[in-house]
């Protein structure tokens, strides 16, 4: 029994490899300011898409929009009380509107109110590339987290599919909850590995991202359609930032040594650099570019990308 359990754990070992945070940094990461619409003076990128989509927020509330590298005009309340929560390919974005404690979308051109139960508080916090959008509805009753899907093809509707927090839908129609549950479109399960023991931070690109319960110092990547555990990262009380569909993924990494934390990026298992202390990345683009804010010259905290050069 004893040969039987090694032999086991040395398989799992070889499927889940551990990842170590230090290696040789093979980018340098330099950063280049994108254009901001006329009248805003500062913002930044929280969201990045398929087809060349970066999406954010000014310092006034505003919701802002590249294509490309191009702002994209954006037909919505300027307001601090709307947080955005998510883009897809087509330009659609999803998030909360505070003013009325009720999810909404921009898609169309038109901002829009989600229909949402009228007792609890609902935001919108994922949008797949086919128009399907979950969320949390955070309710007074038990249970006090449900997992919400607005379906693309039933306007008008929605359903609840979890008790739990969610964190992204993927292309598929599969949802992914903050404790690792994984819903079909059809309504069964196949959760993702040592679910629900694990706190589920992003769900992009088909990949989930978290920590296992007991393992609070590494990073865990997992793939959806499978469920598996896929690698683990050693890394030190580790906050991750997103991954793309070729693997990039980007964290930061509080090294616990007082200094203050920075932005660790692999691709896979290669790991490509570490960016200076001081930059805000906040998304991980198709293209490998990283996406966030950064200081200006003249003191200005502005939306910006880094690209590996």
């Amino acid at each position: 029994m004893r040969r039987t359990t090694a032999i086991c754990a040395a398989l799992l070992l070889l499927l889940t490899p551990a990842v170590p945070a230090q290696a040789q940094n093979l980018c340098t990461w330099t950063p280049s300011e994108l254009p901001l619409p006329a009248g805003v003076t500062g913002g930044q990128v929280l969201f990045a898409a398929p087809n060349g989509y970066l999406a954010g927020q000014a310092t006034s509330g505003a919701l802002l929009l590249w294509h490309n590298g191009t702002p994209v005009e954006v037909n919505a309340p300027v307001t601090t009380q709307l947080g955005l929560q998510g883009v897809n390919g087509s330009g659609e974005l999803v998030g909360y509107d505070g003013r009325t404690r009720t999810p909404f979308v921009y898609r169309d051109g038109t901002f829009q109110t989600l229909p949402a139960p009228a007792d609890g508080t609902t935001s919108a916090d994922g949008i797949n590339e086919a128009g399907d959008i979950v969320g949390t509805d955070r309710s007074v009753h038990w249970p006090p987290y449900r997992t919400v899907v607005w379906p693309r093809s039933e306007p008008g509707t929605y359903r609840f599919v979890a008790e739990d927090v969610a964190r992204g839908i993927d292309d598929a129609g599969r949802v992914v909850t903050e404790k690792g549950y994984v819903v079909n479109p059809d309504g069964t399960r196949q959760d993702l590995a040592s679910s629900p023991n694990l706190n589920i931070r992003k769900a992009q690109a088909g990949q989930a991202l978290g920590k296992k319960f007991g393992d609070y110092y590494a990073l865990w990547r997992w793939d959806v359609a499978t469920g598996a555990a896929v690698q683990r990262y050693e890394l030190n009380d580790p906050t991750p930032i997103g991954v793309n569909t070729s693997g990039q993924l980007a964290t930061w990494n509080d090294k616990g040594d007082g200094t203050r934390a920075t932005v660790l990026v692999w691709r896979g298992t290669e790991f490509f650099g570490e960016l200076a202390v001081g930059e805000r990345v906040r998304a991980v683009a198709e293209n490998n570019d990283l996406a966030g804010q950064r200081k200006a010259a003249d003191g200005r905290w502005v939306p910006a990308t880094w690209t590996c050069v």
